[in-house]
């Protein structure tokens, strides 16, 4: 995928990309091409890695809106992204630090009050953080999940207060820092019974950290201070992307969305969230996060704690991987496994690079795609890549069942491997492009 148009070739969507954080280097569909799910779901990644500023929030939570709609009802053309960003010329939202600011512009309007948990979201006085709300009247009233007028009540006049110091900021101070105050009310002055406090916190957040054991024992030992900023960083991002921090558990019945696959979050043991597509785990029960169009997974992984050997609740134990990797594979094997560096997952002595509760993974980093010529020139044959073929037939013959993933970090590779499998009767693993962090 190549980079969108240079400054003076950016259309609307193009500039509220730029004002949501996302930097010129990251891939964009090419300027006037259609946008896909899949290109959505890559955006998505993209933002989930990055903090948000203040400046950021409004526009944030709007290119979290709009790819989310992608996902949910398929290829776009640029014409009608235009028209969809139209859509926010007059709406305002929330911010963490308590005022009301423009989708478009990015600019403060006016301050409302403290943000603070109450009844399921946070809140300042009749706003809610992760809404939107339109101002075009001179009045803010409530939009519903199609941006439409969810009861026609005005909330509060729209107005430039006192606060003219907020104004004049460039947004540059983290979103996060906003919401530290109402956070903090989660916690005890005691680490060790913040994390009995950890059933107060949003639904989401939950979730998320006990899908990832690995990095809940290491929140057990963090300052409170930490835990807060830890946990403020979280509900921010998860807010701005995907428009709440709350989530629901349900029994997954398939997918309605534009793919066949469902956004999933991951949690790592650093702290990091990364969305990848994973094939809707049917008939299994997941936290299922949803603030407007499209809506994320999170699901419970099996214990990582390896070092030991203990069994996890999975098909295989995860242990210490005995194999020598080059720093950029291991980097890799650890991005798309979500798991501490240096270990692997093994069923019946065969080895996977991963699994996230739902499917095996396996990871192959970058520096491929130059052996490719060669095995293309050998019909396929070229031995590097009937290594992959014998790998992966070992794996589906211990998989129990369990999906198979397969990323590449290298697009070229993904489809060449993707072919090479169906060819060899293994086109039941998905083979998914996953560009190194």
């Amino acid at each position: 995928m190549l980079l969108g148009g240079a400054r003076g070739q950016e259309d609307e969507f193009d500039v509220l990309l730029r004002n949501a954080g996302l930097e010129a280097r990251d891939a964009r569909p090419v300027a006037g091409n259609p946008l896909t799910p899949k290109h959505a779901a890559r955006l998505l990644q993209a933002l989930m890695g990055r903090d948000v500023t203040l400046g950021q929030f409004p526009a944030r939570l709007a290119v979290g809106f709009m790819l989310r709609e992608v996902l949910a009802t398929g290829e776009v053309s640029r014409a009608e992204l235009a028209r969809r960003v139209e859509r926010f010329r007059y709406v305002a939202v929330l911010r963490p630090d308590g005022r009301l600011a423009w989708v478009r512009s990015g600019r403060t309007q006016q301050r409302v009050a403290d943000v603070g948990w109450k009844d399921g979201a946070f809140r300042a006085h009749g706003f809610e953080l992760g809404r939107f709300y339109d101002g075009r009247t001179g009045v803010f009233r409530l939009l519903d999940d199609e941006l439409r007028e969810e009861s026609g009540f005005p909330l509060a006049d729209v107005h430039d207060d006192a606060d003219v110091v907020s104004r004049t900021l460039d947004g540059a101070e983290e979103a996060f820092v906003g919401l530290a105050l109402a956070v903090g009310k989660f916690f005890s002055t005691s680490p060790a019974e913040s994390l009995a406090a950890l059933r107060e916190l949003p639904a989401g957040v939950v979730a998320l950290l006990r899908s990832s054991p690995e990095y809940l024992e290491r929140f057990g030992y963090m300052t409170r201070g930490e835990q807060v900023q830890a946990v403020s960083k979280l509900v921010t991002n998860l807010i701005a992307t995907w428009g709440t921090a709350s989530a629901a558990t349900r029994t997954l019945e398939g997918t309605a969305l534009a793919t066949a696959e469902v956004p999933a979050l991951v949690l790592s043991a650093q702290g990091t969230v990364a969305m990848r597509l994973v094939a809707a785990p049917v008939g299994r029960a997941a936290a299922v996060l949803s603030g407007g169009p499209g809506a994320a997974i999170i699901l419970q992984r099996a214990d990582t704690a390896a070092k030991d050997g203990a069994p996890s609740k999975g098909p295989g134990r995860w242990r210490p991987a005995k194999e020598h990797m080059e720093e950029p594979a291991r980097r890799y094997q650890a991005q798309v496994a979500s798991a501490p560096e240096g270990q692997v997952y093994e069923i019946d002595n065969v080895k996977f690079d991963g699994f996230n509760g739902a499917s095996l993974l396996e990871a192959k980093g970058p520096g491929y795609e130059k052996f490719l010529g060669q095995g293309v020139e050998q019909g396929g044959w070229f031995e590097g890549f009937m290594g992959m073929v014998k790998q992966a037939r070992s794996q589906q013959r211990v998989s129990r069942g369990f999906p198979i993933e397969w990323h590449c970090a290298e697009s070229r590779v993904a489809d060449y491997v993707r072919v090479l499998f169906r060819r060899n009767g293994l086109g039941r693993i998905s083979v998914i492009h996953t560009p190194p962090n």
